[in-house]
């Protein structure tokens, strides 16, 4: 049988000691990966996803968009489509070019328009 001495912890200090480390360890573990998502989140905002410039925010007419100035892609947040939806229902027939345009932007599973406001036609 083994006999508890400072020197040599019982087997149930051993066990108790393994699990607080473990935990400790897990702790450490999800403190560093939450730090390594936000560094890279902060890496890459505002970053063009096709180039990897900085975006400038710019407004046209009543929608906010996100462009590259280095390859000249125009990005999108969410809702801003809806946006543009509403604008081309109330403002009466926009151009051909922007109906089509707006035809793109379906949910990929369903189909169904990105925004819950539908466009006239």
């Amino acid at each position: 049988m083994h006999r508890h001495t400072e020197d040599h912890p019982t087997r149930n200090e051993d066990e108790y000691f393994a699990r607080e480390s473990a935990q400790l360890i897990r702790e450490m573990r999800s403190l560093l990966d939450e730090q390594r998502r936000e560094v890279d989140r902060r890496e890459h905002f505002m970053k063009c996803p096709k180039c990897g410039g900085d975006l400038k925010e710019r407004d046209f007419e009543d929608v906010k968009v996100d462009v590259c100035p280095d390859c000249h892609g125009i990005w999108l947040d969410q809702g801003e489509i809806g946006l543009i939806r509403h604008i081309h229902a109330s403002r009466g027939p926009f151009s051909r070019i922007m109906s089509d345009i707006l035809e793109i932007f379906h949910h990929p599973k369903t189909g169904e328009p990105t925004s819950s406001s539908s466009s006239p036609g």
